[in-house]
Formats: C-alpha cells, structure tokens, sequence
C-alpha cells in the first residue's frame, strides 16, 4: 500500500488497516481514545497517530514471530493496550483472537472461556502487556496445545520497530479475527470475521443509526464499559468509532458493575451521543442508581441508547425512561436491536428517534406458534421490537424442524443472510456445515445462516421471542422461559432478582418443569421449624414456604405446575462473562445433580 494511497480521500476502504490508516492520516493529533481507569478519572488516551505507529510496530515485531493468517490471541486487563495489539495484529496480516483477561487457573467463567478459546484457535502467538503476561502464559501450562505460543508483551515493543512495518498482502476476503460466541448454548465457537464481513457490518450500523448523528458538525463521543473480547464492545468501543469518526471513551466492566452512574456520569460530562449495553446494564441502573445521582446528571445529548437483548423487555424501557427523564434522557433515544456474533454484532435494529417500536400480540395465539395483533378482550402480551432489516440482508422466519418457510403468521426459526455474516465456525466443520449453510425454499443460490432464535417480522420491524433451544412446550403450548423465571423471582423477597432459571426436563415420557431459584445472600432459607429472628440478623423462611410461593405464582401466571423447585444460594447460577444466563449448562448440571440446595 503506497502512502498515496493512504493519504488519498477514500470512503470505501476495503481493509480495516486501510480504515485505520486513512483515519490517522487525516487527523493524526486527534485523541480518539480516552479511558478512565476507575470509571471516573482519565488515566490514558490515544491519538490517532499513536495508533497507527504503534500498530505499525507491534505488526513489525509479530510479523518476525509468526506468519500471515497465524493467530494470536489478545488477553489484556482493561486499558487501550488491546486496541494498538488488535490493530498491530490486523497491520500483520495475524488473525486477532479477542479473549478475556485471567490471572490464575479456577472454575470462574472467564478462565472457562480463555481455555475454550484457546482449545479451539490453537495460537501461535499470545499478546498480553509486560504486567501480566508472565501470569498469562503460565496459564497455559494447564492447557493442552500441540505448541507453546510464542509471548510478547506489546507495550515493551519500541515504536521504532514501526519503521520496520511492511503492509501485509490482504483483502476483504481475508480473515481479520475470530469473535468467539458467549456460550449461552454450548461451549464458545470461534466464528471468522472477514475484514469485508466487519465492514459491510460497519456500515450497516451507520445506515440506521445516521438520522440520530446526521445534525452535528463533530459527532458526540461514545462511551463504554463492555469487554473489549465481546463482539458488542468490540464494535462499539473500538471499531465503530473509527469507521465513523467519534471518540471513545472506555472503561472497565467492573467500574460499572461496581458503580453502574459512573457510566451514566461519564456521559453526562462527555455529552456522549451513543452508548450501549445488554439488558441487564440498564436493569442495574435501576435498581442501584438513587434519585438524588440522576439530579446531577445531564443526559440530553444521549441520542441512542442502543439495547442488545432477547427479548428486549418494554417494562424496562418504560421504567429507565421514567428514572432518568429528569436529566434529559429521551425515550426516543432507546435503539432495541438484534444481532449474534454469526452477524458480526448487528442484524437490525432502529429507526432511530421515533420511539421504540412496542406492539400487542395475542398472548394465546403466540403460545400456538401464531402471530395475531391483540384486541380489546385478549390476553396480551407486549414485545419489544428489535429493529428493521437493512435491505443488504435477507430474512427468512422457517420451522426450526424441517426448514420449510413459515406463513407470515407463524413463528419460527430466524435465518439471515447478507455480506455481514462470517464464513464458518473455526476448526469446526460439522459445526459450521449445520450453521452456516442452511438452504430456504424461494431463495435458492443463497446460504443462511440460523441463529437459532425464535421470532416474527411484523410491520417491518424483526421480534424475537425466545432462543429455539429455550423454549418451553408443554402439552403443545409454547412458553419463554424469562417470562416463568421473571414470575419465579418476583414471588418472594427471599428470591434473588434476575437469577431463576426455568427449563424442562423429561422424566419416563413425561415433561416435567424445573425452576431454579437462587436465594438473597440478605436472607437465610432453612428446613423444618423456623426460630424467630433476632432484631438485626437476616430474615429466615422456611425452604417449603419459598418453593410453594414459586409453584403458585408460576401456576397463576402461566398454568404450569413447577415439578420440581431448587433452592440455590447466590451465585450458583452459571452466567457468561457478557450477564447472559447459560441455561444448556444449567439443564446439564440439574441432571448431574451439581447443584447443591441451600
């Protein structure tokens, strides 16, 4: 690539190296980067010509370290050292390999998936800063490889190895990283991300998006505190801003976790225009964000809140409207979306500024696999919807058993094809081939890919109702498990909130429904007589009073007898490191008799 080339005026960029390169040549002193360090003070920042020497020099190390289409897999704590060693691996021609950060070996989630994601890409190069990546690597000491990677700490390289950089021979076909999936229903697959798959996905985001920011001379700036190794962080907090032209403000997961208005904070003082989160940010806030903190903020130039769920529910979007409506947060703003790691992030999502799209089904109907709008005397139930379809995509809604296309008025698998969706799962042909390569009577010639969740388009808009394998059919009615788990916790205070998990399991021909349930650490469960409680210890109930409260609210709310109701104590239920509960895993351990009641 010639720095002409570089220099000249380019819209259409046909690698995410000629992207990068084409931002920091246009405005090199621009600090496109920021990230506070404890969610409230600036402790680094990165111009956009720091990041392409820097790049450009860790390409120039790696590129003596392994060769083209090797993998190299990111592990760093939260900072801006990812974002120079994802680029570094892009400028190498390398395929980057986003994984969380871990410390030791133990059973917690994030150490699972380093493992997982390490099994599967077998790296040849392991990229950490010099502060942890001794500790890193020794982790691998209890990992299966054929060969050792090779470690390199990325922020010891000299930028003078740039000089050294020479531009890999790629294209839009060529493999740019692999986002590993969040593993809610099975171990996480590696899914190849072309650098035209990225792009494509790049552009549709700014498509239905562009009415919101298309008013400003300097586009607000973007914060986030998603994991980077996540594909919604990754675009979000890294890629998108370059492809656009905003800055980004990053901070770590546990700052907001720890303290969710330091993410409300951050943009209110940044003025941020975008910033987005799954469902459970947003119901964090909720609950731990006080009146007297949303009195000092100023959220009026938060033009989309972009929410990425399923199902998005719309008591969520009615009630943090409401809360945060006295700092200037708009309804309007929410931006409900749908998209998998097999799309690169986004499959729809907007329009944006009318406000989201919350329709009335027939609650009856759904449960018979039918779409029917709601009318004045039926039982209702509200959906969110999560976004048009860009026309560069194609849709397609067929029964998850034979793969015949559903009439409009059915449920039934979504398929989606388009130049968003990666090429294949790695090292996983059979995988990939059930994926992948799914064929749609009318569409011949094409390949679709299944996301495996259930749903509808209706008016234009994409719902999705609840993932294939989750899905709850007793006596031929269809039920969603988050509905019977939102019923479970909600019916004793000794529950703890958003922590139930409902499933079904077989037993001699007959389907029988479980409900997991785990309890409030701020309340003790016990067997048989109850003493009395002493003034300022925990409140005690009785394990047989908790479980016929979850039997009769799911019973009234939904006609289903709980078969079998277990008490967890906080924490037992597995949840992957992006908030998602893992129900396979949770049906797993219920038949291996792992979970311990309290």
């Amino acid at each position: 690539m010639s720095e002409d080339a570089v220099t000249e005026s380019r819209l259409e960029p046909t690698t995410l190296v000629e992207l990068c390169r084409y931002r920091a040549s246009r405005e090199p002193d621009r600090r496109m980067f920021a990230f506070l360090e404890n969610g409230l003070e600036e402790s680094d920042s990165l111009t956009l010509a720091q990041l392409d020497a820097r790049a450009r020099a860790i390409a120039a190390r790696l590129s003596r370290q392994a060769p083209q289409g090797a993998r190299a897999v990111l592990s760093y704590p939260p900072g801006l050292d990812f974002v120079s060693a994802f680029f570094g691996c892009l400028y190498a021609g390398l395929i980057a390999v986003p994984a969380p950060p871990v410390l030791r070996v133990g059973v917690d989630d994030r150490y699972a998936r380093f493992r997982a994601i390490v099994n599967s890409c077998q790296p040849d190069v392991l990229l950490s800063n010099g502060s942890r990546l001794n500790r890193v690597d020794a982790l691998l000491k209890d990992i299966s490889t054929p060969r050792r990677p090779t470690s390199v700490a990325t922020d010891e390289i000299s930028e003078t190895d740039a000089y050294g950089w020479n531009a890999p021979g790629i294209g839009p076909d060529t493999i740019a990283y692999l986002q590993y999936t969040s593993g809610t229903t099975g171990p996480p697959r590696g899914v190849e991300l072309t650098h035209g798959n990225v792009l494509h996905n790049l552009s549709l985001i700014l498509a239905n998006g562009t009415r919101a920011t298309d008013d400003f001379d300097r586009l607000p700036p973007v914060v986030s505190w998603l994991p980077v190794f996540h594909d919604m962080g990754l675009i979000t907090g890294v890629l998108q801003p370059i492809y656009v032209g905003y800055d980004a403000v990053m901070m770590p997961p546990s700052a907001f976790t720890q303290h969710p208005v330091n993410w409300l904070r951050a943009i209110s003082e940044r003025g941020a225009g975008i910033s987005s989160a799954p469902g459970f940010g947003y119901e964090l806030c909720l609950r731990r964000v006080s009146e007297e903190q949303v009195r000092s903020l100023d959220l009026s130039a938060w033009r989309i809140a972009v929410v990425g769920d399923e199902p998005v529910r719309a008591e969520m979007i009615d009630q943090f409207s409401a809360m945060l409506a006295p700092a200037g947060f708009r309804r309007e703003a929410f931006f409900p979306s749908y998209g998998i790691a097999e799309s690169t992030v986004m499959l729809s999502g907007g329009p944006v500024e009318p406000e989201p799209v919350i329709r009335r089904f027939d609650a009856v109907a759904l449960a018979k696999g039918k779409v029917q709008r709601a009318g004045p005397e039926d039982e209702v139930r509200w959906l969110v919807g999560l976004g048009q379809v860009h026309p560069s995509m194609t849709i397609a809604v067929v029964d998850p058993a034979t793969g015949d296309p559903c009439a409009p008025d059915e449920t039934g698998e979504i398929l989606a094809s388009g130049p968003s969706i990666g090429a294949a799962y790695w090292n996983a042909p059979k995988e990939t081939a059930r994926t992948f390569n799914a064929t749609v009577r009318g569409h011949e010639g094409r390949r679709f890919l299944r996301t495996g969740s259930l749903g509808f388009l209706d008016g234009g808009q994409l719902f999705v109702t609840c993932r294939v394998d989750d899905l709850i059919v007793v006596e031929g009615m269809q039920h969603y498990p988050y509905d019977i788990e939102a019923t479970a916790a909600a019916s004793h205070p000794a529950i703890r909130e958003g922590c139930c998990c409902a499933f079904t399991a077989e037993d001699g021909g007959r389907t029988r429904l479980v409900v997991l349930a785990e309890i409030n650490s701020r309340y003790r469960v016990m067997t048989g007589p109850v003493p009395d409680t002493p003034p300022g210890a925990r409140a005690t109930h009785a394990a047989d009073e908790v479980e016929e409260a979850v039997r009769e609210a799911v019973f009234a709310g939904h006609g289903l007898r709980a078969d079998d109701v277990l008490l967890v104590k906080a924490g037992a239920l597995p949840f992957t490191t992006s908030g998602k509960l893992q129900r396979a895993q949770c049906r797993s351990r219920y038949r291996a008799r792992a979970f311990a009641t309290v």
